[in-house]
């Protein structure tokens, strides 16, 4: 991935409620050589994105289904004051794709995933010319 003209300059907020899962993520996403920044939940992750600009917000996503929905669109909202399209990329276990793309996610990554599988949504939505 050392190819890729995002390393060492994207910045992903990752919004996890469990530690773990948390860490994890942040693992995994500095082994892409990306730098990171951890949310314990939307609105910490709201607060920071007021303060920083950030390349794509990767948000965990739980039962019960209108709270994860009011989550992305918070998100969503927030995301649209930025100067460029940020993109929201759901971490689910169990909530269907369609509500969450209508209350504005871009992608979804279905848990549990692998490296591979958070390399090609993040390498989709940061490849030049994906977003304008």
């Amino acid at each position: 991935m050392a190819s890729k003209p995002y390393i060492d300059t994207a910045r992903i907020l990752i919004v996890e409620e469990s530690a773990v899962l948390r860490q994890l993520s942040l693992n995994m996403v500095e082994e892409l050589g990306l730098i990171a920044q951890t949310a314990n939940d939307v609105e910490d992750a709201l607060k920071r994105m007021q303060d920083r600009d950030f390349d794509i917000v990767l948000v965990e996503v739980k039962a019960p289904e209108i709270k994860a929905i009011a989550h992305i669109e918070a998100l969503r909202r927030s995301a649209r004051a930025c100067a460029k399209k940020v993109p929201i990329v759901a971490m689910s276990s169990g909530i269907k794709r369609g509500p969450l793309l209508s209350a504005g996610a871009d992608d979804i990554l279905m848990r549990p995933f692998m490296a591979g599988e958070l390399e090609a949504v993040i390498d989709r939505w940061l490849s030049p010319g994906v977003i304008s």
